[in-house]
């Protein structure tokens, strides 16, 4: 199973370095089509060109734009893909479980915002968004059933002792 995870950690990582190449292609050429940009409704320079590109749409209205946390949302992405890898790679203790279960959680819950935004309020279809997601939640499945089987170890264990 970790090489699995692996491999989704690095494909969150193309995605992701590839999603930043966009956005900063859409910054600095007004005609850059991106090789996802597939029709009007269905648009990766339009979405990652969006407000909700920087600090999923929340850190720049609460902390103002040029906030060190306003950032592409693909960095995030980067960040979170490098830190999962990091993690799977070290021992599987069960702090490192507890850290890879909540971000994965973390992660879908920013997946299922991010895809409301991207069908109800841009109203467009992102390959690279959809593609981020898919990632998520194939790490996702792991994480949890290692966070399950974990939890229900510890309990056993527990329940011995007494």
């Amino acid at each position: 199973m970790g090489v699995y995870v692996k491999l989704g950690c690095v494909l969150g990582l193309v995605i992701s370095v590839y999603a930043l190449w966009i956005e900063h292609q859409v910054m600095t050429r007004s005609n850059y089509l991106a090789l996802c940009d597939l029709h009007q409704y269905a648009s990766c320079s339009r979405v990652l060109s969006s407000k909700y590109s920087k600090g999923f749409g929340i850190i720049g209205p609460l902390f103002g734009d040029n906030s060190l946390l306003n950032q592409p949302n693909c960095l995030y992405g980067i960040f979170f893909f490098l830190t999962y890898l990091t993690l799977d790679s070290v021992a599987q203790r069960l702090i490192v479980v507890q850290l890879k279960f909540t971000m994965s959680a973390a992660s879908l819950v920013m997946s299922l915002y991010l895809a409301y935004i991207l069908a109800f309020v841009l109203i467009d279809l992102c390959l690279v968004c959809l593609a981020t997601y898919a990632v998520n939640i194939g790490l996702a499945v792991p994480a949890f059933e290692n966070y399950f089987s974990a939890m229900d170890k510890q309990r056993k264990n527990f329940a011995k002792k007494e």
